[in-house]
């Protein structure tokens, strides 16, 4: 129950992070033809911001579930 309490929690806290800090610099390119109309919008992914939130969610995870184990133990030993 802890492992998927600290995985959500670490998703929301993630996406919440990776949101406010890193910037989305995703290309879209517009294809026009000779009188200027546009004919077609491509938009393409940026896999540094995809692979950056994964790893923020990663490490919020693994830092969540290791501070509530610490916790446990503390209180077990008093």
């Amino acid at each position: 129950m802890k492992t998927w309490i600290s995985m959500i929690a670490g998703l929301v806290i993630g996406v919440i992070l990776s949101f406010f800090f890193l910037d989305d610099n995703s290309v879209t390119l517009m294809e026009l033809d000779d009188s200027g109309n546009m004919i077609k919008t491509t938009s393409e992914l940026d896999f540094n911001l995809i692979t950056n939130r994964f790893l923020i969610i990663v490490a919020v995870s693994i830092l969540i579930y290791s501070i509530w184990t610490l916790i446990e133990r503390k209180g077990k030993e008093l």
